[in-house]
């Protein structure tokens, strides 16, 4: 469960549409996969898994494995800093960050005055 708002209300909710994307894969001899995914409860995990000799070599195992995981309760900390990375010095960074939303199919709202 994640705290969110929703009708004006802070309400416990489940996501409905958690996802997993590959963000890098290297295939051949020494294989490595790098993975993104948001869990039903809004925990944000990133993850990494290598096959190959290189990975016998050093854990004499033939995988290896490696993540973090971001708790629902940091992950508006984790969009305020990746947003803060990604637009700083932008003057057309609201503009972009609403075309970010709409793109994605993200939830959000834009307003404007007068």
């Amino acid at each position: 469960m994640i705290r969110g708002i929703q009708g004006g209300m802070l309400e416990d909710m489940t996501l409905t549409n958690a996802t997993t994307v590959q963000l890098a894969r290297q295939d051949g001899v020494e294989f490595r996969s790098v993975r993104l995914d948001i869990g039903g409860d809004g925990t944000i995990r990133m993850d990494t898994h290598d096959i190959g000799p290189n990975v016998q070599r050093v854990w004499d195992h033939e995988d290896y494995e490696f993540f973090v995981e971001v708790s629902p309760l940091a992950v508006g900390r984790l969009a305020f800093e990746l947003l803060r990375d990604k637009f700083a010095g932008n003057l057309k960074a609201v503009s972009e960050f609403r075309n970010f939303c709409q793109e994605r199919g993200i939830l959000h709202e834009f307003q404007s005055w007068p």
